[in-house]
C-alpha cells in the first residue's frame, strides 16, 4: 500500500483565516474543553491540525461510536457486492442461535432496522454476553420494528455478525482492502467479542487523519483518488435522515434525525459521533469535514460545545476567498505548536503545601482498600502515595504542567498534572493516554486533616473508585 499524507496548506489558501481557528482555540480553552485533537479540512487539504500534548499524531484514539459509521460503509460496500440487502431478515442468517418460538416482531425486523436504529429493543440488550447475537435475539421484543428510534449498540455489533456470516472474515478483514488500504488508513485497531466478532458498535481506534480521511471519502461520495469505494448512492442513502431522533437520550445538534449509523447535523451537515467528543463532522455545503477526539465524559453532553464552536468560529469564517495574513498565521502556527491538556487555573504553589508536604494522613474505610496516604510538594512536583496491604501505589504529578508516568489505580501509561485551585485546595488531574479515561481528585487541606474526592470520567468500570474520604492526621505511615 503507498501511503499518501493528506495535502496540508495555510489556511488562507483554502478560504480559511487564521483568527477564525485561533478563535476555536481560544474557545476550547474558556470552556475548559478536554480536547485531545482536532482536525479542520477544507476542499480536500488539512487547513489546520492541533494535537494536545501528550497525545500524539500518530497515536491511535479509541473513537466508540464512530465505529458505527465504519460498520455502516461496510454495510453499503456488501450491498453493492450483492452479499445482502436492506430488507434482507435478521432472523435469516442465525439459524443456529434463534429461540424455539420466533416472536413475530423479531422476525420482521430487517438489516434497515438495525442501521437506522428502529429494532425491536427499547435499548442495547446485553452488551457483555459472550454471544451477544443469541442475547439479541432471545431477548424479548417491546414494539415492532421501525416504529421507535431507541439507541443500539448490540444493533450494530449483529450487522457485524451478519457481515461475518456472509464474508466469512471479520468486518476489519473485510474492510482491509475495500476501505483501509485505498484509503491510507494503517494498523487500525478494532476489538472483537469473546466469538472473534468485531465490536461495531463502538470498538475501533485509529488516529485523528484516519478519521479525517474517512470524512473526506464521505464529502466525495465515496470516491477517493477516482476510484469509487463506497456504492453510487451510499452516502446519501446513509447520511440523509431516515428516521426522527427527538426521542434520543443525548443532546446532539438539536437532535436533526438519524441515518444509517450516522446522526444529522445542523445546516445540512452530518457527523459520525462517538462518546466523550469523537467527531467527523461532515459539511457538504462548505466543502469541508472537522474531526476530533477528545474527553467530555464529566459531563454527559458536554460533547456538543466543541460543534457549537466549529458552527460559531469556524463556519461562518470560511470564504471562497481570503487574503494572507502572515502575523495572524504565526500566531495560529505558536498556538498550535503549544496545545496542551486542559488543566484548571491555579498556581504551582500555595502556604498550605509546606505545611502539609510529608503530613500522613488515615483514610476513612472505603473499596479499594486504602489505608493512609501521605502528600509531597514542591514548586515543580506533587506526589501523592496510597498505603494498601498490597503495596504502595503512587501518583506523580508536575505543577501547573504534565508528567507522564504509571497511574496509581490501573499502572498504565497516564498524564498528570496538579495546580493550586486556592490557598487550601490542590486539583490532581489524571488522563490515560491509551484507554480514555480520567480521574479528577480534589484535595482539600485544613487545620484537621484531608477531604479527598476522586472523581472518575471514561469509560472504564470505575464506579469503586468514585469516592469522598476523609483523612485524619497521623505520625507516620
Amino acid at each position: 500500500m503507498i501511503m499518501t499524507a493528506l495535502a496540508r496548506v495555510r489556511p488562507e489558501e483554502v478560504g480559511i483565516p487564521p483568527s477564525a481557528i485561533l478563535r476555536f482555540m481560544e474557545d476550547m480553552t474558556e470552556r475548559n474543553m478536554n480536547l485531545h485533537s482536532f482536525m479542520l479540512l477544507r476542499h480536500g487539504k488539512v487547513a489546520a491540525e492541533g494535537h494536545y500534548y501528550p497525545f500524539r499524531k500518530d497515536a491511535r484514539h479509541p473513537i466508540f461510536s464512530v465505529s458505527k459509521s465504519l460498520t455502516s460503509a461496510a454495510i453499503g460496500i456488501a450491498i453493492g457486492e450483492g452479499l445482502i440487502s436492506l430488507e434482507d431478515k435478521v432472523i435469516a442468517f442465525f439459524p443456529d442461535k434463534q429461540p424455539e418460538a420466533v416472536h413475530p416482531y423479531t422476525a420482521s425486523m430487517t438489516i434497515r432496522h438495525l442501521l437506522s436504529m428502529q429494532t425491536v429493543h427499547r435499548k442495547s440488550t446485553n452488551k457483555e454476553a459472550r454471544d451477544i447475537v443469541f442475547e439479541y435475539l432471545h431477548t424479548p421484543p417491546s414494539h415492532p420494528p421501525g416504529t421507535v428510534f431507541a439507541y443500539d449498540t448490540t444493533g450494530t455489533h449483529t450487522l457485524c455478525a451478519i457481515l461475518q456470516r456472509v464474508t466469512g472474515t471479520t468486518v476489519h478483514e473485510y474492510l482491509e482492502t475495500r476501505l483501509f488500504q485505498p484509503l491510507g488508513i494503517q494498523d487500525i485497531e478494532w476489538e472483537t467479542c469473546p466469538l472473534g466478532i468485531n465490536q461495531g458498535g463502538n470498538g475501533a481506534y485509529c488516529t485523528s487523519e484516519d478519521m479525517a480521511r474517512f470524512g473526506q471519502l464521505y464529502l466525495q461520495d465515496g470516491v477517493w483518488n477516482g476510484i469509487r469505494i463506497l456504492p453510487e448512492g451510499w452516502v446519501e442513502q446513509s447520511t440523509s435522515k431516515a428516521v426522527d431522533n427527538s426521542s434520543a437520550g443525548i443532546l446532539l445538534e438539536g437532535r436533526s434525525g438519524y441515518g444509517y449509523q450516522f446522526w444529522r447535523a445542523r445546516r445540512q451537515a452530518y457527523c459520525a459521533f462517538g462518546a466523550g467528543g469523537q467527531f467527523i463532522l461532515v459539511m457538504p455545503d462548505q466543502d469541508a469535514v472537522f474531526v476530533s477526539t477528545a474527553n467530555t465524559m464529566l459531563n454527559r453532553d458536554e460533547h456538543q460545545g466543541i460543534l457549537d464552536s466549529v458552527w460559531t468560529h469556524l463556519v461562518p469564517s470560511m470564504e471562497a476567498f481570503c487574503p494572507l495574513d502572515d502575523a495572524g498565521y504565526q500566531r495560529m502556527r505558536q498556538r498550535l505548536s503549544a496545545l496542551k491538556l486542559h488543566l484548571p487555573k491555579g498556581s504551582a504553589s500555595s502556604t498550605a503545601a509546606t505545611e502539609v508536604s510529608g503530613q500522613h494522613y488515615r483514610l476513612s474505610a472505603n473499596e479499594p482498600g486504602w489505608m493512609a496516604c501521605r502528600f509531597t510538594f514542591s514548586e515543580q512536583q506533587c506526589e501523592l502515595i496510597y498505603v494498601h496491604e498490597t503495596g504502595r501505589p503512587r501518583i506523580l504529578c508536575s505543577m501547573n504542567d504534565w508528567h507522564i508516568g504509571p497511574d496509581p489505580f490501573y499502572g498504565l501509561p497516564s498524564a498528570c498534572g496538579a495546580v493550586w485551585a486556592d490557598s487550601s485546595t490542590c486539583l490532581i488531574h489524571i488522563q490515560l493516554l491509551e484507554l480514555q479515561q480520567m480521574f479528577i481528585l480534589t484535595c482539600r487541606f485544613d487545620r484537621d486533616g484531608l477531604v479527598l474526592q476522586i472523581k472518575p470520567a471514561g469509560s472504564l468500570s470505575t464506579n469503586h473508585l468514585d469516592l469522598v474520604l476523609i483523612g485524619t492526621k497521623i505520625d507516620a505511615l
